[in-house]
């Protein structure tokens, strides 16, 4: 179970915390969505599988043969004739009549930093002067829910420094919620005093919140005493178990994450904490929330990249196939757009460490669920990897596409800062129609 704190609970209420809970609501809620999804009724959910640091390209979904860049490892057939990929990709190859691969990423932003902001937003950073919002920001405020008791925005797995949850020009509300990783169990949540007690406190502090406002009348009043109250909710509520992992049987936890990590194990550093990652992304969409982003560390393979990459592609496979698969038999995977990305490929050429380092010029993005018309390549690269021969994507177009899959009208227009009318997506995007839902 992911630990939360009362901070993190003050964080959820800014988040969109709001209403009391029911009893036995997972299976009800979770119930209800697959039904919604079956009958098309179901606003459209997002997982983002983000690959932290760049993977290549070459050594996962267009390898390349018998030329100086060639990838070490071997390449699969998958469910789709035609389409082959990494051979350390196997389970992931079963369910390719679920994905779209996009060959021809062509974004030039080559720093971790610039090509994260770029990947995450549609915009390079400091575009028109304007603060641009994540993905699942987005996400949050087009189809979250106002008066949803959990977040509508979560992301798992985060330990480095770049923040993914940025609300750019957004209220605060849409901010996601970070679990850094998913070790012991949720702290600090359940009150330290008897209910009785909780309750006359609120009480109290209620009244003093009430005489401040009534006396100051500042709308920051307000909202400080709405957190208070949502904070207050969540923690009496049943609906922190979508967070418990331990409620899952101990055959699909294993599913997800396969292999045993010890407590000194290298993958300490956020990779053993994919699988369960992905599984509390299953867990948190069955129950309403529109945007989850899961993050996958080490795939900044600047020295020994097959070694590197072939460890954290065995990470990826069972977790990933696994969340395909659990979205698919709850009727999910139609009404789920799972995406698999990092914020740039990595070089063609190996360098004297044995490693790929940063590219932008040419490389992979991988999309399945969310209704696409899946089974299909778009786009390919020349016979070294170097540069895009057909069908360029760029940024912006993949930021368009993922809003027009979810639903959401990528030539929109917000209210930026200054009163600004700002689009969602650059005017120059154009979405990947081949992919989007028929």
């Amino acid at each position: 179970m992911p630990r939360i704190t009362r901070r993190d609970l003050f964080r959820l209420s800014a988040a969109g915390v709001g209403a009391a809970s029911a009893s036995g609501w997972l299976s009800v809620l979770a119930g209800h969505a697959a039904e919604q999804a079956a009958q098309g009724r179901r606003h459209k959910s997002c997982i983002l599988l983000y690959m932290l640091g760049g993977p290549s390209h070459i050594d996962t979904f267009d390898l390349k043969h018998d030329v100086e860049t060639a990838t070490e490892f071997q390449s699969i057939a998958t469910s789709v004739p035609g389409i082959r990929i990494s051979e350390h990709l196997p389970r992931v190859a079963r369910l390719m009549q679920h994905a779209a691969v996009i060959r021809s990423m062509n974004t030039v932003e080559a720093d971790h930093d610039r090509g994260r902001y770029l990947m995450h937003t549609g915009y390079q950073r400091g575009s028109g002067g304007v603060p641009w919002p994540s993905m699942g920001s987005l996400v949050a405020s087009e189809l979250g829910q106002p008066g949803f008791l959990l977040p509508n925005f979560v992301v798992c797995n985060l330990t480095d420094r770049l923040d993914p949850a940025f609300t750019g020009y957004l209220p605060p509300q849409h901010r996601g919620l970070i679990l850094p990783n998913l070790d012991g169990g949720i702290q600090d949540v359940r009150p330290a005093v008897a209910q009785d007690d909780l309750d006359d406190r609120l009480d109290l502090l209620s009244q003093l919140d009430d005489a401040f406002r009534g006396r100051y009348r500042a709308p920051s009043t307000a909202a400080h005493q709405s957190n208070y109250r949502r904070a207050a909710d969540l923690m009496r509520a049943e609906q922190l178990r979508a967070f418990d992992l331990s409620l899952e049987t101990a055959a699909t936890r294993s599913r997800y994450s396969p292999r045993p990590f010890g407590a000194n194990d290298a993958g300490s550093n956020g990779i053993r904490d994919f699988g369960r990652g992905c599984l509390l992304a299953r867990r948190l969409v069955e129950v309403g929330v529109p945007f989850v982003e899961v993050v996958l560390n080490g795939w900044d393979t600047h020295a020994n990249n097959a070694a590197g990459t072939r460890r954290v592609s065995e990470v990826l496979d069972p977790a990933w196939a696994s969340l395909i698969e659990d979205l698919r038999d709850r009727r999910l995977l139609d009404s789920t757009l799972v995406i698999w990305m990092g914020e740039f490929g990595r070089t063609p050429r190996i360098n004297p460490q044995g490693g790929r380092d940063h590219f932008g010029r040419a490389w992979s993005t991988v999309l399945m669920g969310g209704g696409i018309r899946a089974g299909q390549v778009i786009g390919r690269t020349d016979r070294l990897g170097a540069t895009v021969e057909e069908r360029p994507v760029t940024a912006p177009d993949f930021m368009a596409t993922v809003c027009e899959i979810l639903g959401i009208d990528s030539t929109k227009t917000n209210t930026g800062p200054g009163g600004r009318t700002v689009r969602l997506v650059n005017r120059d995007a154009r979405p990947i129609r081949e992919v989007l839902p028929a």
